[in-house]
């Protein structure tokens, strides 16, 4: 098998991409070097999934530092290298984008944080649309390697990439990647359904196949005899989308005649009409199957005409005309804007980022962080309509909407003073449906009260519905927060406690973490309106506190067991206590070599005794992920350590830039601490041109309070640029 590198260079050369490859070649290096000892659920070494993501990228076409950016992505998550590292060695747009991407997997897993998580990545595309890219090629290899996942995991992410991910990149145009997605989280949703539709599709392809083939032929012969250009070719219905015609909208396997389709690409706008002349010509459209999406763009910017004709034997097949252009748009769509030689950024003005500036607007004004997602996602499968303002701009409406649902698309504050429409010239009320080429104008009223309940009702966008929620909210806001605090404080006194207690009670503090509520006054707000059960709360509080109390009041005897126990626990000369085990070999990990005030984790090795680690290395993560049995408790044994005044062997290394002098300053300011030093070791590294230098420095030292009052003093040094522990 080939090495990574050379199949980032094999990807480049197919896709015709002229990179920074010197930079790219680093970056790899720098990946694997910090993911070493780190390894995939299938068994593979980690960096395996980083360089498939840059090779997602590449088949994106996107610019050097995206796909840099998507080799490091893990890198700050997952390894203790800061992003100051990344910086430092990549620039200012990499370690924006890694960073842009390592905020979005802040937050925990559960439906509410994870929903806060996706809001959070939405808005990062408005800061730098190649976050989102990253994140989506991200996604996309984790789902190609989902099988070695356990099954209930495989469900969940599954359903997260078919109600979040999917839709985003339709959202973005991607036609590719969102047809993947959706069919790989529905092998594992669906599991049954999505057998049984591979099945009918295996046993016609080839019948099918031959007959497109044929069809192919003909019209190739045609349009070389008029003279034409034209590209003439394929294309194949994923099974998502045949599984949604035949289980969510009823028709039979056989009923659905765009299993396969021919596309033809052109030179220019002009071209595709001409041929679209031609094939209605030659073969009878179908009634009611025609669609030009090049006049009138889908919202996020797809073009191409749709027409569907009586092919021979009398079978139906839907012909798409666009151009090259358009054909790249609606296969990468945003990404096939991004022109990796020239660094653009995502600008206001440009029409790709309308979808984006509504979106970033939806988001102040929805209610909650679910509301928002909906108005994001929620709307996908309804099929368009394609309404028009008085003044001609083109207003994209889900099938159903009305004319209410019209005025919140055109703003918010038109939304809530709609009192009525005018759809083609006639009034209207603001319950009207709405078609396609409908031309509306909303009429306001500066005396409305504005939104009430029923028009909840009225509605059908999530859009509309989160901004009347949030002014229905917003009106009684203080009413029913006031409502939550009596009710809390009343309860409160029944259990012995004040308000203030309760407020600051860990219990619940983690409610209102684990529900995404920010604040008590939001939390006064959740309570009015009984969305957060009170009584449920109030007795896990109120058991908590029993437990307090009878451990204030413990017997002689109880004592006299709990300090047996404790002499019960075993310990060893290094300062560790471990967890019910006397006199075992214990030794230091070198991948994060832990310190006494470090948090700090064992793991039983096979050969060498346990193992002790930072808490947060990522090793010490993978390893007890891998066999969880091995996991053992330990911790610092403080009255050890202080009386016995252990030394740690412990290394470091300080990045600077070399002058006359230096190592000397280095070395007499750690002798000024009375630490010493056991080896020292300097080489030179090549940045831009620039030499810097790396010394590596290993030390005897007591702790890690002893160790940050060194590193301090010696970031103080002139020409030091940073410390690597």
């Amino acid at each position: 098998m080939m090495n990574y590198w050379e199949q980032l260079l094999e990807k480049a050369k197919a896709n015709h991409l002229n990179y920074d490859f010197d930079k790219l070649k680093l970056a790899l290096a720098f990946a694997e070097e910090s993911h070493q000892g780190q390894y995939r659920k299938s068994g593979d070494d980690y960096i395996i999934h980083p360089v498939e993501v840059a090779k997602i990228l590449m088949d994106m076409k996107m610019d050097t530092d995206t796909v840099v950016a998507g080799l490091l992505h893990d890198v700050v998550e997952d390894t203790l290298i800061p992003i100051a590292d990344i910086k430092y060695n990549f620039g200012d747009t990499v370690a924006v984008l890694v960073d842009g991407v390592t905020k979005l997997k802040a937050l925990p897993n559960g439906t509410k944080n994870q929903a806060e998580n996706i809001r959070k990545m939405i808005l990062a595309m408005a800061e730098n649309i190649r976050v989102i890219l990253i994140k989506l090629a991200d996604r996309l290899h984790n789902m190609r390697t989902l099988k070695f996942m356990k099954p209930e995991k495989q469900q969940a992410i599954s359903k997260e990439t078919l109600d979040i991910y999917a839709p985003l990149a339709h959202r973005l145009g991607m036609a590719k990647i969102k047809s993947e997605l959706e069919d790989l989280s529905f092998s594992y949703l669906h599991h049954e359904e999505y057998l049984e539709i591979k099945r009918l599709v295996e046993n016609t392809k080839e019948e099918r196949k031959d007959y497109i083939d044929n069809f192919i032929r003909t019209m190739k012969r045609t349009l070389v005899d008029l003279g034409l250009k034209a590209e003439v070719k394929g294309r194949f219905k994923h099974f998502y989308s045949i599984y949604k015609k035949m289980y969510q909208k009823g028709k039979e396997f056989d009923d659905i005649y765009d299993l396969m389709g021919v596309r033809v690409i052109v030179e220019d706008k002009a071209a595709c009409y001409h041929i679209l002349g031609i094939v209605h010509s030659q073969y009878t459209p179908v009634p009611g199957r025609f669609k030009d999406y090049i006049a009138v763009p889908k919202s996020n910017n797809y073009q191409s005409i749709h027409t569907t004709i009586v092919g021979p034997l009398g079978k139906f097949i839907e012909i798409q005309i666009r151009t090259k252009d358009m054909d790249d748009i609606a296969e990468e769509g945003i990404a096939a804007h991004w022109n990796y030689k020239e660094n653009k950024k995502s600008s206001k003005d440009d029409n790709i980022y309308g979808w984006l500036r509504h979106i970033i607007e939806f988001q102040n004004e929805s209610d909650s962080t679910e509301d928002f997602i909906e108005g994001v996602t929620g709307d996908i499968d309804r099929g368009t309509i394609f309404t028009f303002s008085p003044k001609g701009d083109i207003i994209e409406l889900p099938v159903g909407a009305t004319a209410l649902d019209f005025a919140f698309m055109v703003h918010t504050q038109v939304g809530c003073k709609c009192v009525g429409a005018k759809v083609n010239g006639r009034m209207v009320t603001i319950d009207h449906k709405l078609k396609s080429g409908d031309k509306v104008e909303i009429i306001t009223s500066k005396n409305s009260k504005g939104p009430s309940i029923d028009w909840l009702d009225i509605v059908i966008t999530h859009g509309a519905k989160g901004k009347i929620r949030k002014f229905l909210k917003d009106e009684n806001k203080e009413t029913v927060s006031k409502l939550g605090k009596d009710s809390l404080e009343k309860e409160a006194v029944k259990i012995g406690m004040t308000l203030k207690e309760i407020e600051s009670d860990p219990t619940l503090k983690k409610h209102m973490e684990r529900n995404n509520i920010s604040s008590m006054e939001e939390f006064y707000f959740y309570l009015g309106e009984k969305r957060s059960r009170l009584d449920i709360l109030i007795n896990k509080i109120k058991v908590n506190l029993e437990k307090e109390r009878a451990a204030s009041t413990l017997t002689i005897e109880e004592v006299l067991k709990k300090k047996e126990e404790k002499r019960k626990e075993g310990k060893n000369d290094f300062g560790i206590v471990i967890d019910g085990i006397n006199n075992t070999l214990i030794r230091f990990a070198k991948c994060c070599t832990p310190l006494p005030g470090d948090e700090i984790g064992g793991f039983v090795t096979k050969l060498t005794g346990i193992t002790v680690h930072r808490k947060d290395c990522p090793n010490f993560h993978a390893m007890v992920e891998k066999d969880p049995s091995r996991e053992i408790l330990v911790k610092w044994d403080e009255n050890l350590i202080e009386t016995k005044l252990n030394k740690y062997n412990f290394t470091f290394t300080i990045v600077l830039n070399d002058r006359p002098n230096i190592l000397m300053e280095i070395v007499n300011l750690i002798g000024n601490h009375k630490i010493n030093i056991t080896s020292l070791n300097s080489y030179e590294v090549k940045k831009d041109g620039d030499k810097v230098m790396k010394v590596k420095i290993s030390i005897e030292i007591k702790g890690k309070a002893e160790y940050d009052y060194l590193i301090n003093n010696i970031l103080k040094l002139k020409d030091v640029i940073a410390v690597e522990r």
